[in-house]
């Protein structure tokens, strides 16, 4: 039984690493004129899902363009920056990140250029995953 102690406590050990790798990304889209309602969540580990559905791989691309924008909103994250003066009607985004949240509006004024790289890659995610 001594001996079975040590083996035991390394399969414990073991089985302990290899947990969840965590949301790198979100990206919440709504309205717009073709009434868009969609989720999408990029992991750490290259992978996506839309609207809660299953998780994809996104590839190894779309995950360096998500790291990139989850970078680049960080400033903008971290004071729950809001840009939502653009026209009535225009689609709503939402971007979260562990820094925090950025809210806008398609064509608001003033919008930085992070924001129009995340709208497009929320449409070509969203066009793969949902």
């Amino acid at each position: 039984m001594r001996r079975a102690l040590p083996v035991i406590a390394l399969a414990v050990a073991l089985a302990g690493c290899g947990g969840s790798p965590g949301d790198l990304l979100a990206i919440d889209v709504n309205g717009g004129p073709a009434k868009r309602k969609e989720s999408i969540v990029v992991r750490n580990d290259g992978h996506a899902s839309c609207n809660g559905g299953p998780s994809r791989d996104i590839g190894s691309q779309a995950l360096i363009d998500a790291r990139a924008i989850e970078r680049d909103l960080g400033d903008d994250a971290e004071r729950a920056a809001v840009y939502d003066d653009g026209p009535r009607g225009a689609t709503r985004y939402a971007a979260r990140t562990n820094d925090g949240a950025v809210r806008w509006r398609e064509g608001a004024r003033g919008l930085p250029p992070v924001l129009s790289r995340a709208q497009l890659f929320v449409l070509q995610q969203g066009r793969r995953l949902c």
